[in-house]
C-alpha cells in the first residue's frame, strides 16, 4: 500500500473515532488536547519568547490558519489526531475571563515516542495557549500545563484534574461525535 493510501486510510479511521475509540487510545498510549485557537489570536500579551506571531483582523480565518498549521506538526510527528469539540474557560479566574468553544484536538501518541509531552509543551507555547491537556496512558491523573504566563495554571505549573469520565458535561469538556467527555477527581 503506497504511503498516500495509508495516510488516508488513518485519516478517515480518526476522523470516525467515537468516544469508546478515544477512551481506548487513552488506555494504550499517552494523549493530550491542544488547539490552536485563541480568544484574541493577535494578542501576545501573555505568549513567551519563540511563539507565533499573528496580525490581521479576521480572528476566525487567523484561528483556523493555527489550527491546520497544528495538525501539520503534528502529523509530521508521528502522532494520531482527531478533530474534537472543545469548551474552555479562557482566562479562567480573572476579570477577562470567557468561555470559549474551540475545535480542539485530540492527540495520540501511537508510537509511543518519549518526548512526545514535551513535544506538546512546545507546541502550547507556540501556539500561546493558556495550558495543554496531558493524559498519561491508562487514563488516569490527566493533568492542564500551563504554556503561557497566563494566572491560570501559570506557566510551567501543573493542575491535575482528574480521571476520565465519558458521557458527563461540565464547564470543561469535550465532545466527540457531540458525546461529551470530561476528567474529574474521583
Amino acid at each position: 500500500m503506497n504511503m498516500k493510501k495509508l495516510l488516508e486510510n488513518f485519516n478517515k479511521h480518526m476522523n470516525e473515532s467515537s468516544l469508546s475509540r478515544t477512551y481506548q487510545h487513552m488506555m494504550e498510549h499517552d494523549c493530550a488536547i491542544i488547539t490552536g485557537y485563541r480568544g484574541d489570536p493577535t494578542d501576545n500579551s501573555k505568549c513567551v519568547a519563540g511563539h507565533r506571531k499573528d496580525v490581521g483582523d479576521d480572528a476566525v480565518k487567523i484561528n483556523r490558519d493555527r489550527n491546520a498549521e497544528l495538525i501539520s506538526n503534528l502529523r509530521s510527528l508521528g502522532y494520531g489526531v482527531t478533530s474534537v469539540a472543545g469548551s474552555y474557560v479562557e482566562d479562567y479566574m480573572q476579570d477577562t475571563a470567557r468561555e470559549v468553544k474551540e475545535a480542539s484536538l485530540f492527540v495520540v501518541n501511537l508510537n509511543d515516542d518519549s518526548s512526545f509531552l514535551s513535544q506538546i509543551e512546545n507546541l502550547g507555547q507556540y501556539f500561546c495557549q493558556d495550558s495543554v491537556l496531558l493524559i498519561p496512558k491508562g487514563g488516569q491523573g490527566a493533568y492542564l500545563l500551563g504554556t503561557n504566563t497566563n494566572n491560570f495554571p501559570g506557566l510551567g505549573q501543573q493542575m491535575e484534574v482528574g480521571s476520565f469520565a465519558g458521557g458527563e458535561e461540565a464547564e470543561f469538556m469535550t465532545r466527540v461525535q457531540n458525546r461529551p467527555f470530561v476528567f474529574k477527581e474521583e
